[in-house]
């Protein structure tokens, strides 16, 4: 046997490579193409953009060489992590890009699971005796594709912890059960909620004009711009895999922030291990975007309390403990062609056009 043929049997027996270990190729050439970009510079004439700095153009042609080596060799999990949000955000952005789009017809329905941890207090009227509690919530729900049809949110209480530093939890009606909301619309348009599902159509892909539509949308509300935008971001990516194209742009934009840093580990409300990019909301509150440890992919949206923070819902005081974590992690998107009927004592709610 000569060495091609050699060659050739080696790479036939040889799985080829996911799409995180791909993105993981592509953000580590990234960093290695910034380490000395003044000699670079020197030796290579005719950069080009691409997400998170400047490349020359022989770029594509290591990257290939690169992948192929990678493809051959045993790649260990979670090996060679992002040192920085920013490349992060630059490997998330390149798994968006590798997820399909959902091209939803006018009569299907667009159906996204979820799970929630919410910071819940359980206790009599006067506030003698109250807990604070951690409950599990499953979501499931089902939007339209086009407005003036209704849409179904389904929650499942699945189960109580108690929170940071809490007495036990004590059992009642509240942990348990399934609770439909029936919400329907005669509007002839998406409503107006610039961050709902319906509306991510509307938003462009182009990154100059993403920015100057999120900082519009972001000076509509009070605070720091820096938080601002983060918030809008935020809110945006949370419904963005329903159309990863947008998700790549977002991911682009949220890592030219002031602010945000990297968390390399963390659990999602699911219960998933991930990495997080987060910034201080305030001097009690961090929020976090979860990514997947080895695809990159988005998981979901952490809340964690960074110092004791006190409440007062009800008129009585309560005070959250540090460390003290909600949020929702994403489980999945699909399209479907109706939306289950709602249950006999479901809420029902008219969305006003």
């Amino acid at each position: 046997m000569d060495e091609m043929d050699a060659v050739r049997r080696l790479w036939a027996e040889t799985p080829e490579g996911s799409a995180g270990h791909l993105a993981t190729s592509r953000a580590l050439l990234e960093r290695a193409y910034t380490v000395n970009q003044e000699e670079r510079d020197r030796r290579v004439r005719g950069p080009r953009r691409i997400l998170g700095g400047w490349v020359p153009k022989g770029l594509a042609v290591v990257a290939a060489a690169a992948v192929t080596v990678l493809a051959v060799q045993v790649i260990v999990p979670g090996a060679a992590p992002p040192a920085s949000a920013r490349e992060l955000l630059a490997r998330a952005a390149d798994a968006a890009e590798d997820q399909g789009e959902l091209r939803p017809g006018p009569g299907q329905y667009l159906h996204v699971s979820s799970v929630a941890m919410q910071n819940l207090m359980v206790g009599p009227r006067d506030g003698a005796g109250t807990r604070q509690v951690i409950l599990t919530v499953a979501e499931d729900r089902w939007e339209p594709a086009a407005p003036g049809r209704p849409w179904l949110v389904r929650e499942e209480r699945k189960s109580a912890a108690p929170a940071p530093g809490s007495g036990p939890v004590p059992s009642g009606p509240w942990d348990t059960g399934v609770e439909d909301s029936y919400y329907e619309s005669s509007c002839d348009r998406a409503p107006g909620d610039e961050l709902s599902y319906l509306r991510l159509g509307d938003w462009p892909t182009d990154v100059a004009a993403l920015r100057a539509r999120i900082e519009k949308v972001a000076a509509k509300q009070s605070g720091p711009e820096n938080l601002r935008l983060w918030s809008t971001i935020s809110g945006l990516i949370e419904k963005s895999a329903a159309r990863p194209d947008l998700a790549a742009p977002l991911f682009e934009v949220a890592s030219s922030l002031k602010g945000i840093r990297l968390f390399p580990d963390v659990t999602d409300a699911a219960g998933r291990p991930g990495l997080a990019v987060g910034m201080d909301e305030s001097e009690y509150l961090r929020s976090e975007l979860v990514f997947d440890k080895e695809t990159y992919r988005y998981l979901g949206t952490r809340y964690v309390t960074t110092a004791d923070r006190t409440q007062t819902p009800g008129g009585h005081t309560f005070v959250v403990p540090k460390g003290t974590v909600t949020g929702t992690a994403l489980l999945g998107v699909e399209l479907v062609d109706a939306m289950p009927e709602p249950a006999p004592d479901a809420s029902r709610l008219k969305i006003p056009c």
